[in-house]
């Protein structure tokens, strides 16, 4: 299986481990913040693989919550998602279908105090 979109690129090397890249768009009106960072840590913890978030020249571990606050990632940012290990298209997938709903959860929750 591959990772999807045109944007994506999965590569398998001599040691069959995949690569994943996709680029995704932040639809969060508060961009992204701390509630939905959290969520993105506590997913990458169910994979092995490697996972990096990167926001033009700044790069970060997307499994430290303050290396992707460093991101500084506004509404309609567009970021580099990169994983690189065996399960790395399966916890692809379940990032960008992340991004691509909105974080629609965190939204409804930002709503009420307004």
């Amino acid at each position: 299986m591959a990772c999807f979109q045109p944007a994506s690129v999965v590569i398998k090397s001599a040691m069959q481990e995949s690569v994943c890249r996709q680029i995704v768009t932040v639809k969060m009106k508060q961009g992204l913040h701390l509630r939905p960072i959290s969520e993105i840590v506590r997913m990458t913890r169910d994979y092995s693989c490697d996972f990096k978030i990167s926001n033009g020249d700044r790069s970060a571990n997307a499994r430290e919550v303050y290396d992707l606050l460093e991101l500084q990632a506004l509404p309609e940012t567009e970021l580099v998602l990169e994983a690189v290990g065996d399960d790395a298209t399966k916890l692809m997938e379940e990032i960008v279908q992340f991004f691509e709903s909105g974080y629609k959860k965190f939204e409804e929750v930002s709503d009420l105090s307004d």
